[in-house]
């Protein structure tokens, strides 16, 4: 790796999983980083070494930079905005859902960074998930402004898998540098080039090409998972063995068995939102990219279908108690956004069911934030008299879960069990039946 005579100050805006990541990463590589978060607890709380969510190296890092005072955080401050050379912005500029732009704190950025002259433009960079044709919006703000039109506006998408913001952060699988004109792309290319090894893949292109390699890779991942989730609804169907065909199927070296397992589907606070994000077309064509949709669409079937496999088996649903063990989107976090789980349990919630749910690492939360649903304080609890148990999430505490032990607590031996993570010999055994 090279090293910069000199090292600039960076700014990164937005303490969520990618901003907190960038920052923490650049400042244990020797910069010095301000974080500005608009959340003053968030703030409060970050300064004391804490994360509010679950990413255990980052947490560690974290705590290591503070206490080299490497970093510092803040809630927004003009004044930092006009003294950093590199601007890092890392905060959604559209809803998830209906992918139309949520353009207040752009324009106030665009004015805080455009309106005094600096020595040199700063390098503005592009970091969240945004529609194809942003990074042109967000240049025709900043061109409204005294000497906006001198910024270098890079985009620069992150493809991070949450529980590993940091180590992915610190070992990318390639760069995607997107910008206007070649020379923009400068200051960031030395600036990765002294943390990063040449060895790394990375694609200089344009704006928005950049901003449709993010969406257009979250859309394969979805519909791959889509394809899997699938399949392994007819297995179901047919009574056949779903591991038998995911390994014949990912065998071969052109599809591969990463990210290629069955559940409940897809969620979480990205792929679900880059489905529609993708066919939002409030800045380009009407083109229709209707992969998107039918992962969307077998994501929402999956859900049904298994109400309806429940439904066989417990008659009415109404009054009924059914436990769910998992609320989170992914095993091993803490981030119920955009959980499958949830949307499960809100549907049966329509129906009149009475959902219980049990979440390991959500232990020191009451409710749900989607659905209000209060959260067992044990597995004994979500489990105690329930006519039916579904894995929600498929945490590895959860492979361990003894059936002997649960047939004392539910009232029907009923489980789903859709990520395959318990024995189900050993459950068979005990009387348990698998819809």
């Amino acid at each position: 790796m090279s090293l910069m005579t000199s090292r600039p100050s960076i700014l990164v805006v937005g303490a969520g999983y990618v901003g907190l990541a960038a920052a923490v990463f650049l400042a244990d590589e020797g910069y010095s980083v301000s974080v500005v978060e608009k959340n003053p607890y968030t703030v409060e709380s970050l300064s004391r070494g804490r994360l509010h969510f679950r990413e255990p190296l980052l947490q560690k890092k974290l705590r290591q930079v503070l206490k080299k005072k490497k970093l510092q955080l803040n809630c927004p401050i003009k004044k930092l905005y006009q003294e950093s050379p590199f601007i890092f912005i890392a905060i959604d500029s559209a809803n998830p859902v209906t992918g139309k732009m949520r353009m207040a704190d752009f324009e106030r950025m665009a004015r805080w960074i455009g309106d005094v002259k600096t020595k040199s433009p700063p390098t503005v960079v592009l970091k969240s998930t945004n529609v194809v044709g942003f990074a042109e919006k967000f240049q025709g703000l900043l061109n409204k402004t005294a000497y906006g039109s001198r910024v270098r506006l890079v985009v620069n998408p992150e493809f991070l898998r949450e529980g590993f913001a940091y180590e992915d952060t610190a070992h990318p699988w390639r760069i995607i540098i997107g910008v206007n004109e070649k020379k923009a792309a400068a200051p960031l290319l030395r600036l990765y080039g002294s943390v990063y090894s040449r060895s790394i893949p990375t694609v200089v292109t344009n704006w928005k090409s950049a901003e449709l390699i993010k969406l257009a890779s979250n859309v394969y991942l979805s519909h791959r998972l889509a394809f899997i989730h699938e399949i392994a609804d007819f297995t179901r169907n047919e009574d056949l063995d779903i591991e038998a065909v995911r390994q014949g199927i990912g065998l071969d070296p052109r599809i591969g068995l990463t990210y290629f397992e069955p559940g409940l589907g897809f969620g979480g606070s990205c792929l679900p939102k880059d489905c529609h994000l993708i066919n939002s077309h409030e800045t380009v064509s009407n083109f229709q990219f209707k992969t998107a949709r039918t992962a969307l669409e077998i994501n929402e079937r999956i859900l049904d279908t298994l109400i309806e496999r429940l439904r066989s088996k417990l008659g009415r649903l109404k009054g009924k108690k059914i436990a769910i063990l998992g609320a989170a989107f992914k095993p091993e976090v803490d981030d119920a956004r955009g959980s499958q789980a949830v949307k499960l349990a809100l549907k049966l919630k329509r129906l009149g069911v009475k959902v219980a749910f049990f979440e390991p690492y959500l232990k020191q939360t009451e409710k749900l934030a989607e659905g209000n649903f209060p959260l067992a304080d044990s597995l004994e609890a979500a489990l105690q008299g329930a006519s039916a148990v579904i894995i929600g999430t498929a945490h590895k505490q959860f492979r361990s879960v003894e059936p002997k032990y649960i047939t004392k607590l539910v009232k029907r031996r009923l489980v789903s069990d859709y990520f395959g993570i318990l024995n189900r010999t050993r459950w068979e055994k005990k009387g348990f039946e698998f819809i």
